[in-house]
């Protein structure tokens, strides 16, 4: 269960539009603690999220948003500060290795200050986006939305692993032609980390079978032409 936590936020529009990414994301709650925007007034940029941002828990306190939850998350746009063991940071890929199956509250802080200290240490893990390190504030709802996201695309595939479909067929077929190309092409003993790399690239780059067989017609076309080369130039001498 996923709980987004806005803590004070100061500008209508990120409400509305955080409202909006819990809804693309199948965030289960938004709390809102002490808003000093006003709430009413950021319907008009949640669009589909209309409906989750009627829903959402208007609280006074930061104790109140966070003290039923298994894993309270942290943010910050400044982490790993000179040995500072409060900013030691999470990225979030790692994010879902760590909430899977809890009860999570993921706490954003005010756009102009973010979360302070206290707030940081009330929580149990500090997430932190890279970015450029001459500027890597982010806006509030650009943040939200990172930090979801990653949480989706992870769940996504561990739920549907990406798998290769590419038949055995195939794969003899590329080896086949990539070892005859060489051995035809070959003029120094170092040219086989050529063909090793080059069998490896193709393989691990081709997703599906029709990949596959356009690459198998490409070799066995590049592998007629030089044939077609090499007995022109045999009849010429």
């Amino acid at each position: 269960m996923i709980r987004v936590v806005l803590v004070e936020p100061e500008g209508e529009y990120n409400i509305g539009f955080v409202a909006r990414l819990c809804r693309n994301f199948s965030v289960d709650e938004l709390y809102i603690v002490n808003p000093r925007a006003n709430v009413s007034e950021a319907f008009k940029f949640s669009a589909g999220g209309k409906e989750f941002l009627e829903k959402a828990k208007i609280v006074n306190s930061f104790d109140e948003a966070i003290n039923d939850v298994d894993i309270k998350i942290a943010t910050s746009s400044i982490a790993d500060n000179n040995g500072d063991i409060l900013r030691k940071s999470i990225r979030p890929w790692e994010l879902l290795s760590l909430i899977q199956g809890k009860k999570v509250a993921l706490v954003f802080g005010r756009e102009s200050v973010g979360l302070t200290r206290e707030e940081i240490f009330r929580c149990d893990f500090l997430l932190y986006i890279p970015a450029n390190p001459s500027y890597p504030v982010l806006n509030l709802s650009h943040a939200v939305g990172i930090v979801l996201y990653e949480i989706w695309k992870n769940r996504e595939l561990l739920n549907n692993p990406q798998t290769s479909t590419i038949s055995d067929q195939s794969i003899k077929l590329i080896d086949r032609y990539a070892e005859i190309l060489y051995k035809m092409l070959k003029r120094s003993d170092d040219d086989y980390k050529m063909y090793i790399a080059l069998k490896r690239t193709i393989i691990k780059g081709v997703k599906d079978e029709e990949e596959a067989r356009v690459i198998v017609h490409f070799l066995r076309k590049l592998y007629t032409r030089i044939i077609h080369n090499d007995k022109e130039m045999n009849n010429v001498s």
